[in-house]
């Protein structure tokens, strides 16, 4: 079985900037910088074929280029008990149509509708227990970094790596295309 999302690959500069917010946060696992990446569709566990059948699907996706903009940082959980810790993202209504286009191909092939509105983020860390974080909130509340140009979307591969980490390899990029 393949573990795979949809997703957007950051900028290399985009990478280091979210990187800098690294702390001495107890509990927090970071991502390292080259893991970070913006999730539009998980589609999780499917077989080969189906794989590239969902491939075949993102090909062509009537979506021009657009800007994305990184902006301050949020938690889901609870405030006294975090579970991650991300980045926001300026609100984009091109990434919104972006993430439903692509729901709406996946769905017929297998994709699982999400039963929660999409929230775009970009995880930073996980937290293996509850810690609250006030003051990281405070610290970084103001993080903002310039826009940057997404032209592709990928296929995402997810696996476990060395000690339990989780890998994320692009399988495949597909450049967005101008309606019409």
């Amino acid at each position: 079985m393949l573990r795979l999302f949809v997703g957007i690959e950051l900028p290399e500069s985009v990478r280091q900037m979210l990187a800098s917010v690294r702390e001495d946060y107890p509990a927090a696992r970071w991502h390292e910088p080259q893991q970070l990446h913006l999730t539009l569709n998980f589609i999780g566990g499917v077989d080969e074929a189906c794989a590239r059948r969902m491939a075949t699907a993102l090909v062509d996706v009537p979506s021009r280029s657009f800007e994305l903009k990184v902006q301050g940082v949020g938690y889901f959980g609870t405030l006294q008990r975090p579970s991650v810790l991300w980045a926001g993202l300026a609100p984009s209504v091109q990434l919104h149509q972006l993430q439903k286009t692509l729901e709406q191909r996946l769905l017929p092939l297998g994709l699982m509708a999400e039963d929660r509105p999409y929230r775009p983020h970009i995880t930073l860390a996980r937290v293996k227990q509850g810690v609250p974080l006030q003051a990281f909130l405070q610290r970084h509340a103001q993080l903002s970094i310039p826009a940057f140009h997404v032209e592709n979307i990928c296929l995402f591969l997810s696996s476990r790596g060395e000690e339990g980490s989780v890998c994320y390899r692009v399988m495949e990029r597909f450049r967005l295309k101008s309606p019409g």
